[in-house]
């Protein structure tokens, strides 16, 4: 979980600081009855830890989505559910992230995030609940305190660890470890909290299969999301981060057969009435994917990447992937005022590298300078071609051009394209760049699932994002008068 670093390393520092490694804390779970083990974390720190997260959460996570009816709705969804629930000491506090990032997370002291990319999948409200329900879940059975504690351990032993081999090196591979344990919960936790968020859904007048419904639509947006980017699963979605399966889930509702409901909730008319117009993918200030190029209205720059290259906006950087290896990596960097490009890459970019052909150079008006090193990716050869252009005084944007060996000189020459077509934005051309959004629209008599395919404004896949979108995922066709999402700019 690359975005929760900073707070990880502040819960660890709280916690080493109580004195966890010594103390042997145990409370007890109010939802089972059973002792859980949360070191020298006591309840009333939750609610600090929570609090002192909240800003480092919302920077990584591209704050809160700027909507305040939406947030007002999901925060009732969540009390809802919440009130059913065995923690009276807590009062939860639900906020929708602007991150296309499919995911939720829930933080000590109540804290429960979700994301507007797992809105947007959502069909009807009881989904929502259902994930808001299983984060309660966590809260109450104390598990996010419990991986505090856990990852406070590990970043104790870490610390001995270094100072009794005099190794750092040991110390940040033993660190790695404790961010494997913030990572993900254990699956008996997940199933614990699916067992509790049925209790709670249940409570709150919800349809229990939601939760169940909800997670087949999840796997099969995961499994889409690796097949779009070339098979590799994506790296901090839901799936990832809750490790559930279907038959688990099937399990929790079964087993919480007690609480019936009578006439139970979905309310999917007004689910998608509250979403109608939410953002879909990248938003301006995080950058734009349009193909082959990668546009930036809010910092007004974009470029394009060669063919058969596909690319990929990530929170810190933009990557490229092409055949054989061939990668391209994008960010942004700060350099000291006055001090040349050149200097730059030199001197704090490439610092200590053996670098070859370092020129001076310039792009679409911008002074930027490039060099070539010599080195192995993957344990194979390859050569890094690194760009610095200089945006302004002290903003730099970087390429760096993985060169596998023996490539042709056709991708070193649209390697310089790409370089080349890194260019400036006017106002005017900023504005016309808007985000993708989702739009409700009706079924009509006689319409099919072709009609809508045909409306959805993505690069690939389209009749697969439509039935994952919409939660058709056998097949299904349409009826006149059923409401439907399709993607639109």
């Amino acid at each position: 979980m690359i975005r929760l670093r900073t707070a990880t390393r502040w819960l660890a520092a709280l916690a080493l600081g109580a004195g966890v490694a010594a103390a042997g804390g145990c409370s007890t779970n109010p939802a089972t009855g059973e002792r859980i083990f949360t070191g020298a974390l006591p309840v009333a720190q939750e609610e600090q830890i929570g609090k002192q997260s909240r800003p480092e959460i919302l920077a990584e996570f591209g704050g809160e989505y700027p909507d305040e009816a939406l947030q007002r709705y999901v925060q009732s969804i969540g009390e809802l559910v919440a009130a059913t629930s065995e923690r009276t000491d807590v009062s939860y506090t639900f906020t929708v992230l602007n991150s296309d990032v499919v995911n939720a997370f829930a933080v000590p002291g109540g804290y429960i995030y979700i994301t507007r990319g797992l809105l947007a999948l959502a069909n009807n409200e009881a989904e929502i609940a259902g994930v808001l329900a299983h984060e309660v879940g966590h809260i109450v059975s104390r598990h996010s305190a419990q991986r505090a504690t856990q990852s406070a351990l590990a970043g104790v032993a870490a610390a001995v660890l270094g100072v009794a081999t005099g190794s750092s090196q040991v110390a940040q591979m033993a660190q790695t470890g404790g961010m494997a344990v913030i990572q993900s919960y254990s699956r008996e936790q997940e199933f614990e909290a699916d067992t509790l968020g049925v209790r709670y859904l249940s409570r709150a007048g919800y349809d229990p299969s939601a939760m169940s419904s909800f997670l087949a639509s999840l796997n099969a947006h995961s499994n889409l999301e690796a097949k779009m980017a070339g098979g590799n699963p994506p790296e901090f979605n839901i799936m990832s981060t809750h490790p559930r399966t279907q038959d688990r889930v099937q399990r929790a509702v079964a087993e919480a057969g007690g609480y019936a409901v009578r006439n139970p909730m979905l309310a999917r008319d007004i689910y998608l009435q509250k979403i109608d117009g939410i953002v879909y993918g990248d938003a301006p200030e995080q950058g734009f994917v349009r193909g082959r190029d990668f546009v930036h209205p809010t910092l007004g720059f974009r470029f394009r990447v060669p063919e058969d290259f596909r690319l990929m906006n990530g929170a810190q950087q933009v990557v490229a992937k092409g055949s054989g290896g061939a990668v391209i990596v994008f960010d942004a960097a700060q350099r000291r005022s006055g001090l040349p490009i050149v200097s730059y890459l030199r001197d704090d970019w490439a610092a200590g590298a053996s670098l070859q052909s370092l020129e001076r150079i310039t792009v679409n008006g911008m002074e930027a300078a490039t060099a070539l090193v010599k080195g192995t990716v993957q344990g194979q050869p390859a050569d890094l071609r690194l760009v610095a252009i200089a945006f302004d005084g002290t903003q730099v944007f970087r390429f760096m051009f993985v060169i596998p060996s023996r490539a042709s000189s056709a991708l070193i020459e649209s390697f310089q394209r790409t370089t080349y077509s890194f260019q400036r934005l006017s106002a005017a051309e900023a504005a016309r760049y808007q985000p993708k959004r989702l739009d409700v629209v009706p079924v009509g008599s006689g319409d099919g699932v072709s009609r809508f395919v045909g409306m959805m404004n993505v690069d690939s896949y389209p009749e697969e994002q439509f039935r994952v979108l919409n939660g058709l995922l056998g097949g299904e066709g349409l009826l006149a008068g059923q409401k439907v999402k399709i993607v639109t700019e």
